[in-house]
């Protein structure tokens, strides 16, 4: 007779809380990241800011959320007076130089998380776009648009 052991709720809770802990675990590795980049920036600059990039991926470690993980990541700055930017698709604004911590008019700018201190971020991509005057023409091209402009050039080719 085939008999199924029904799993204690107990059991279900701590396994659901071990899961929780590894995913923080993680999140830390990407949080010591940033630490490091703000702490070398601020030793070896004049910068009060950096962009970072969170990785897509954590090779490895399979059950690691991008999303989750900058929502992390502005939890735990935002607790410690930093300012953070989300800016689409994977890149966190992180500034510890504003003096201005007060609530600034509502924008809209598309993005899953509510952003903040939107007249420095202008201010700081003005300052690049002028530094760098033709990014405004640099056109990103994905790898599914490369192969279907080529696969569309094969078959207009045959014809």
């Amino acid at each position: 007779m085939n008999q199924n052991k029904i799993p204690s709720i107990q059991s279900l809770h701590n396994e659901k809380q071990i899961k929780e802990t590894s995913k923080v675990d993680l999140y830390n590795i990407v949080l010591n990241k940033i630490i490091s980049k703000i702490v070398y920036t601020n030793r070896h600059t004049d910068k009060t800011y950096v962009i970072f990039e969170v990785p897509k991926i954590l090779i490895g470690y399979p059950q690691y959320e991008m999303k989750s993980c900058i929502l992390f990541i502005i939890n735990k700055l935002s607790a410690n007076q930093y300012i953070i930017e989300f800016i689409e698709p994977f890149y966190l604004y992180i500034d510890w130089g504003s003096n201005n911590k007060s609530s600034h008019q509502k924008i809209y700018i598309p993005s899953i998380i509510q952003s903040k201190n939107h007249d420095k971020l202008r201010t700081q991509t003005k300052a690049l776009l002028s530094q760098f005057p033709n990014t405004s023409k640099v056109e990103f091209v994905y790898e599914d648009a490369i192969q279907n402009s080529t696969k569309n050039l094969k078959k207009n080719k045959k014809k």
